[in-house]
């Protein structure tokens, strides 16, 4: 027994479990096994002020409870214990601190205060939660020049740039001395050849489409954006994206867009570098009515770039006139695009847009019903600071959810050896705890986009590795999302390796039932999809189980090691008795796991 013990994921000891609104009232409890105790102490500062104090009374046996409600707004708090023991001689003063990786649950007890490690609490507005269909969603990410061309040749090509001779071939850019890519390449992707395949996307189970940028731009990425209201021509216009919306409905598919309002092109209309647009650009007079938008230090030449990179001007998001342009105008491009019938966006590189502007975003948003907002943060974004700038990207009114990078990259050092399934476990609660519950199921899950390496590379091209990855892609809470070729068995390291041409006809067979088979059974199982979650290890086996009540729920049990495994499914959470009649009624109990295999009940 431990002479002092709290777990912030057992409700026992904080009640209600993980992110709160602001409105609740927490029941801490701590449990003190120490002589001569006078006093016990939550510890407690809203983010960024001073530190309350709220003694605990004690109750039966050892235990030490005191009710707390937010006292301030919404966003993050950070608690810890103090005890003080009172002897004939002396007073002794101890801590209970979350343990050193800061996952939550069990912490530890310590005399030393500069091994302050303090538990999160997440306070929020109100439960934001996402579209129903978009829950239920499987997407499938297209990296559009990449996926198909519908004609024979590549339509409107760009000025200098080059055009592949086959879909065989590997990309390739030409830079200059300075690394930056003087000629372009592109396949030829456009967006009729995607409705073209909407019949293979349809089989595959996928009922949601996200696009990379579509708008008029320069390179074959399409994030130097030339136009936000004109589609490039290699792609098609507007009526052929009318088109792919509308098919894609007929098929029970929604369109998602790719949002990229942190910078343009430096060959845009915008900025019009090259003088390649009617308009005044900003590079080109200090009059310009866009001049305002950017940031210079020397004009023209020196301006802000995202990342030093200079054709990628960045835009000042505190401009009134580019926020009537993004979202505030009464034709603004959220408006122009989403009254067209997007279905959502996705907002590129979030961590640059202030918390103002994504606001802004959202709320011209919420006009329109059933649209979905979700962001790019590669870390958890319950506590993302950016800019020297606490982030407060889903406590309501902002975004609904996230691309969730830490769950791929869970699920990739569990698979590799890197981290044990207790480790893994604890990692996924870490972001349970954290995160709302409407955000995390919100998350956009994936195991792979156009900004990682490819998944069958990163498990050194091991298709018993990918299956589990694939079907855990499948277990986890949110929105999974398919990177386009995945299924086919794509290889590739960082960008542009990970931007091949699907390849058509030469698909893996084996890695393409994987795909059909573990989409399949998330569209079947509503437990996969919306049941409450729940991560363990056993040993070296990691699990999930997904519950809605005992008539509704499912256990998925792998094996991330290369030797076969025995478990007994009864002795999953022991702690927990309304699991036993559960696990129990399924009849299963010792069973053995085949090295990299799994099962799911």
């Amino acid at each position: 027994m431990k002479v002092v013990l709290f777990d912030s994921w057992n409700e026992l000891y904080k009640r209600p479990f993980g992110a709160v609104n602001v409105s609740a009232t927490i029941d801490f409890r701590i449990d003190v096994a120490l002589p001569y105790v006078s006093k016990v102490e939550l510890k407690i500062h809203k983010d960024g002020m001073e530190e309350q104090s709220f003694e605990m009374n004690p109750t039966q046996g050892n235990a030490y409870q005191v009710s707390f409600q937010p006292y301030a707004a919404t966003g993050l708090y950070f608690y810890y214990f103090k005890i003080q023991q009172d002897f004939d001689t002396q007073t002794r003063t101890t801590y209970y601190f979350n343990n050193h990786d800061l996952h939550g649950g069990e912490g530890f007890f310590t005399e030393n205060y500069h091994d302050m490690c303090t538990y999160q609490l997440t306070c929020f507005q109100y439960a934001d939660k996402a579209p129903e269909w978009y829950q239920n969603a499987v997407f499938y990410h297209i990296f559009v020049d990449r996926f198909f061309n519908a004609d024979d040749h590549v339509r409107s090509p760009k000025p200098d740039s080059f055009i592949y001779a086959r879909s065989e071939d590997t990309p390739y850019y030409i830079k200059n001395a300075q690394g930056e890519i003087v000629r372009w390449e592109f396949f030829g992707g456009n967006l009729d050849g995607i409705t073209q395949k909407l019949t293979y996307l349809k089989e595959l189970g996928i009922t949601g489409l996200y696009l990379s940028p579509i708008f008029e731009a320069k390179s074959n990425h399409k994030y130097d954006t030339s136009d936000y209201k004109k589609i490039d021509p290699m792609f098609g216009d507007e009526s052929i994206l009318a088109e792919l919306i509308h098919k894609a409905g007929e098929m029970g598919m929604r369109v998602v867009l790719d949002g990229v309002f942190n910078h343009v092109g430096e060959d845009s209309v915008y900025f019009n570098r090259y003088g390649n647009f009617d308009s005044v650009g900003a590079y080109q007079s200090v009059d310009s009515p866009y001049h305002s938008w950017f940031t210079f230090h020397q004009f023209p030449d020196q301006y802000d770039a995202w990342w030093g990179v200079s054709n990628l001007p960045v835009v000042n998001k505190q401009d009134a006139d580019f926020q009537r342009l993004i979202y505030g105008g009464s034709d603004s491009v959220i408006d122009y695009w989403t009254s067209r019938g997007i279905a959502g966006w996705r907002l590129d590189v979030a961590d640059e847009l202030p918390d103002a502007f994504i606001g802004g975003i959202r709320q011209t948003l919420m006009k329109y019903p059933d649209r979905v907002l979700i962001g790019e943060v590669w870390e958890d974004a319950t506590n993302k600071i950016a800019y020297d700038n606490r982030r407060h990207y889903l406590e309501g009114g902002m975004l609904q959810g996230v691309m969730n990078y830490p769950f791929r990259q869970i699920i990739i050092d569990l698979i590799n050896g890197s981290l044990t399934a207790q480790q893994a476990a604890q990692k996924m609660m870490a972001l349970k705890e954290n995160y709302p519950n409407e955000a995390l199921q919100a998350n956009l899950n994936n195991i792979g986009t156009h900004d990682t390496a490819r998944i069958f590379t990163m498990l050194s091209e091991d298709k018993a590795k990918l299956r589990l990855a694939i079907y855990l892609l499948m277990m986890l809470p949110g929105v999974p999302c398919v990177y386009y070729g995945d299924e086919a068995g794509l290889t590739g390291g960082a960008d542009p390796d990970n931007r091949k041409f699907y390849p058509w006809g030469r698909e893996d067979a084996d890695i393409s039932d994987f795909f059909h088979a573990a989409i399949r059974l998330r569209n079947q199982h509503e437990a996969l999809r919306k049941g409450r979650y729940y991560p363990f290890a056993l040993g070296p086996l990691f699990g999930v189980i997904r519950y809605i009540d005992d008539d509704n729920w499912h256990l998925f049990v792998m094996n991330p090691t290369g030797q076969e495994q025995q478990v007994d499914v009864t002795t999953i959470y022991p702690e927990r008795d309304d699991w036993r009649p559960v696990l129990e009624a399924a009849n299963i109990h010792e069973t053995s796991i085949a090295a990299y295999g799994f099962f799911f009940i």
